[in-house]
């Protein structure tokens, strides 16, 4: 399966004049956001979210309740680039991190946010009766 997946992208690339040694590639806008699931409820990773971006030297500007079970953090980078963090409740336990900062990949800025919120959602995690 993957063979045929990896020969529909050569010719699909082929097609578009999008070959691997082109200089013609012009940088990725909007890529799939990053993503990471963290094995704790929504609000404890809504708050890890809103503690991570001071901690990690941004600035958090809001949270928004989109439905019972997506929040969507915002804020903003230290040379003032937006930044939108959906969180999504996939399970009881279990939420997915997706970020996006600005219009390019920004991936230094939300490793740094992730490892605060692994931080945190780990502390959350050890205290007595979470």
């Amino acid at each position: 399966m993957k063979g045929i997946l990896a020969v529909a992208l050569v010719a699909f690339l082929s097609v578009m004049g999008l070959s691997g040694c082109s200089s013609r590639i012009a940088p990725q806008i909007n890529p799939v956001p990053y993503y990471t699931y963290y094995p704790a409820s929504l609000p404890t990773v809504t708050a890890a979210a809103e503690r991570a971006l001071p901690a990690a030297g941004m600035r958090f500007s809001g949270t928004k309740n989109l439905s019972a079970n997506t929040v969507e953090v915002q804020g903003f980078t230290s040379s003032g680039t937006a930044i939108l963090i959906t969180l999504h409740r996939v399970g009881g336990a279990v939420t997915k991190f997706d970020a996006r900062i600005g219009l390019y990949g920004h991936l230094r800025d939300v490793q740094e946010i992730e490892y605060w919120m692994g931080k945190y959602v780990g502390q959350s995690m050890s205290q007595p009766g979470s």
